[in-house]
């Protein structure tokens, strides 16, 4: 991930914006309902119509050599665990040049009720 972003690891998933090697911003985003109700996750995606949407709350970040995991909460109804993993494969020179990440994101129920969760995210290019 910290490849990807040419600017090191971020603390903070809700600023998470990408820049390519050629000047053009891509941005990657990260939406997920929970009953009904949007939240932004990741990045800063923009609505039209003056639509407003709110943020989750980050309550954690840690990283290892391989992974950016970022803990987070939506409304203190559910969780969400994001994992960024990117695999080192010292056999492997191909996979170690992609200048890619896999991503993992988990959800689970903070308040004990079932709740109807929906995750979207994209990566659009910019001009």
């Amino acid at each position: 991930m910290a490849n990807i972003l040419g600017v090191g690891i971020p603390s903070r998933l809700l600023r998470l914006s990408l820049t390519c090697t050629r000047g053009q911003v891509t941005g990657w985003a990260g939406i997920i309902r929970v009953d009904g109700v949007p939240y932004v996750w990741m990045g800063a995606p923009t609505f039209g119509s003056g639509t407003t949407v709110a943020q989750v709350n980050q309550t954690s970040f840690e990283y290892t050599s391989t992974q950016s995991i970022f803990h987070q909460t939506v409304d203190n109804k559910v969780g969400l665990v994001v994992t960024f993993l990117s695999p080192v494969t010292p056999t492997d020179y191909v996979r170690q040049s992609l200048v890619s990440s896999y991503l993992d994101v988990q959800v689970y129920s903070l308040d004990g009720n079932s709740h109807d969760v929906q995750i979207y995210t994209d990566i659009s290019a910019g001009k």
